[in-house]
C-alpha cells in the first residue's frame, strides 16, 4: 500500500511553476529518494506533504485517503514529518525548547513538564550521538549542530512517514554515517522516509527507490539496482556532464596575495598561519568543530582576532568589519545564507546590487543598475520570476546564486567562500566550480572551505588541514586522496608537505 500519493500535483508562485501535473507514489516502508536540480520542485513537494504550501490542483493522499492539510499540525496529526533544508529553528530559544515547540510536555493546571522534556531531548541526542545540552540555546550553535537539533525534533514525532530535504549538508562523514544508522533503524521499524538530497552515493546507500524531477515535472521512478549515477543525472538535467577540468594555476600562482600568520581567536583557532598566492585555490578542510569558518569569519571582520597579522600584496591591514575587508579586497560567501548571506525583506535585486550601494551613493535603482542586476540573473542562470521579487521566492540553489553573484560583482582580490556549493544540485556545482576557477584565472586569491573531500581535491591546488583549532598539515592537491585529508583531519598523524 502507497504511504503517499501525489496525483497530478501543481504549483506556481507568481510567473514561475514550481511543479506541473506531477504523479507518483510511494510505498509504506520504504526509503524513496526525490531528486533533480536546483529549482526542480523537489522542496516544493515536501513543503506540500508537510502542509506548508497548497497545491493549485490535484491530490495528496496518505495511506490511501485524499487529504487537503490546513498546516503543518494537521500533518504531524497525520504522522508526517519534514526536516527542513534550512535553519527553521527559533534561535532564542534552547535545545529542547526546539526539540518540542508546539507540542511541549504539560503537566495538570498547564505546567510545562521542563525537566521530562529536557531528559527527552537528551535521550534523543544521544542516540544521534551528539554530547550537548538540552539548555543550550540554538543561536550559539554552529550550523551542523543546529541540523541535528531539526533532526531531533522529527525523531520526537515518532511520525509514520519522515520527509528530510537536504538533511547531510552540514554534517561530518561521521556524522552522516551515524545519521544513516539510525534511518535505517527508523525503516526497519516500518517508518516510511522521503529523502531529497543532491548527493547521490547518499541516495544510492540509503534509498530503493528514486524519482527524478526536472523543471517542474515529473521525469520517472526507477528502482535503485536497475540504474547507475550517470543514468540519474542525466535525467536530472536532460544532458550528461562532462568530467570536471582540472584547476590550472595562474603565472601569477607564485606570488602571495593573502598570507595569515599566527591569527588566533579564542576558543575557536589558535596561532593559524596560511598564505594564498594570486591566481591560486586553496581549499580549508576539517570536520564541524574544528575553526574552519571561524577562520574565514576573523579574516573578513565578522570575529575578533585575539592576535595575529593578515596581510595583503605584503601589506598589513586592519580588518575591524567586512567593510574593512572589502575594501582591502577581501569578500566572503558565508555558508549560512539564511542569516548571513540574504537580506528577505528586500528584493532579488536589491540583494545582488547591495554591495555596489556605497559606490552609487543612491538607494533608488536607476535603469544602468536594473540592467547590472538583469545581468547577474541571466549570468548566474538565477531562476526567478523577476528581479523583483523577493528572495523567499526561489528555490535553495537559486537563493545561493545570489549570494555568490553580489560578492563577485565587486571583482574582489581575495575571495573566500565557505561551503559554497552547500545544497546546490550537480549542474548548478559544476557552474560555481567554473566561477571560482574564473576567479582564480584573473588573479583572484581564492580560500574555500568544504565538507565535500571529492570536491576539495577537485578544485584546488593546495589543501590545508585543520584540527581543533590549529592548521595540521598541508597537502598539494595532486598528491592528495580522501584517506590522507581525512588521516590529518582526524588525527594526529602525518606531516606537513
Amino acid at each position: 500500500m502507497a504511504a503517499v500519493e501525489f496525483d497530478h500535483i501543481s504549483k506556481s508562485f507568481g510567473a514561475v511553476r514550481a511543479l506541473s501535473e506531477v504523479t507518483f507514489a510511494i510505498e509504506r516502508g520504504s526509503a524513496h529518494a526525490i531528486v533533480g536540480e536546483n529549482g526542480a520542485g523537489k522542496s516544493t513537494l515536501l513543503k506540500i506533504l508537510a502542509g506548508t504550501v497548497r497545491p493549485d490542483r490535484g491530490a495528496l493522499r496518505l495511506d490511501g485517503r485524499q487529504v487537503m492539510l490546513a498546516g503543518p499540525r494537521e500533518a504531524l496529526a497525520r504522522g508526517v514529518g519534514l526536516v527542513h533544508q534550512e535553519m527553521l529553528a527559533f534561535p532564542n530559544l534552547s535545545v529542547a525548547a526546539n526539540v518540542f515547540a508546539g507540542r511541549e510536555l504539560m503537566a495538570a493546571f498547564g505546567w510545562l513538564r521542563d525537566r521530562a522534556m529536557r531528559v527527552r531531548t537528551r535521550d534523543l541526542l544521544a542516540r544521534l550521538g551528539v554530547p550537548l545540552s538540552p539548555e543550550t540555546l540554538v543561536e550559539s550553535l554552529p550550523v551542523a549542530l543546529r541540523q541535528i537539533v531539526q533532526i531531533a525534533r522529527a525523531l520526537a514525532l515518532d511520525c509514520r512517514t519522515l520527509a528530510l530535504d537536504e538533511p547531510t549538508t552540514s554534517l561530518t562523514a561521521g556524522e552522516c554515517d551515524h545519521l544513516f544508522g539510525i534511518l535505517e533503524d527508523l525503516r526497519r521499524s516500518g517508518v516510511t522516509l522521503i529523502y531529497v538530497s543532491h548527493r547521490l552515493p547518499e541516495v544510492f546507500r540509503l534509498c530503493d527507490r528514486i524519482t527524478v524531477l526536472r523543471d517542474g515535472r515529473y521525469v520517472g521512478t526507477f528502482e535503485r539496482r536497475s540504474v547507475d549515477h550517470d543514468h540519474v543525472v542525466q535525467a536530472m538535467v536532460g544532458r550528461s556532464i562532462p568530467p570536471r577540468p582540472k584547476h590550472e594555476r595562474s603565472a601569477d600562482a607564485a606570488r602571495s596575495l593573502l598570507r595569515v600568520e599566527r591569527l588566533s581567536s579564542a576558543p575557536c583557532f589558535d596561532e593559524v598561519s596560511l598564505s594564498v598566492a594570486a591566481g591560486e585555490i586553496v581549499g580549508l578542510f576539517g570536520l564541524v568543530g574544528s575553526g574552519r569558518s571561524e577562520l574565514l569569519e576573523t579574516i573578513v571582520g565578522l570575529r575578533r582576532a585575539d592576535r595575529g597579522r593578515i596581510e595583503i600584496d605584503g601589506r598589513m591591514v586592519r580588518i575591524r568589519s567586512p567593510r574593512d575587508a572589502a575594501r582591502a579586497g577581501i569578500v566572503l560567501v558565508p555558508e549560512d545564507r539564511q542569516r548571513q548571506g540574504l537580506c528577505f525583506n528586500l528584493t532579488v535585486r536589491h540583494n545582488l546590487l547591495l554591495p555596489l550601494a556605497e559606490a552609487s551613493r543612491q538607494w533608488l535603482v536607476g535603469r544602468a543598475e536594473r540592467r547590472t542586476a538583469n545581468a547577474l540573473v541571466d549570468k548566474w542562470r538565477i531562476k526567478a520570476a523577476s528581479i523583483d521579487v523577493t528572495p523567499d521566492a526561489l528555490s535553495g540553489g537559486n537563493q545561493q546564486k545570489v549570494v555568490v553573484a553580489k560578492w563577485l560583482a565587486l571583482a574582489p582580490r581575495v575571495l573566500l567562500l565557505d561551503e559554497p556549493t552547500k545544497g546546490v544540485d550537480v549542474g548548478a556545482k559544476d557552474e560555481l566550480h567554473a566561477v571560482i576557477r574564473a576567479a582564480a584565472a584573473g588573479g583572484a586569491a581564492c580560500l574555500v572551505v568544504s565538507s565535500d573531500l571529492p570536491e576539495i581535491l577537485a578544485l584546488t591546488d593546495r589543501i590545508a588541514v585543520m584540527r581543533e583549532g590549529r592548521i595540521r598539515g598541508e597537502l598539494r592537491a595532486q598528491d592528495a586522496d580522501e584517506e590522507s585529508v581525512m588521516r590529518l583531519a582526524a588525527t594526529s598523524a602525518g606531516a606537513a608537505v
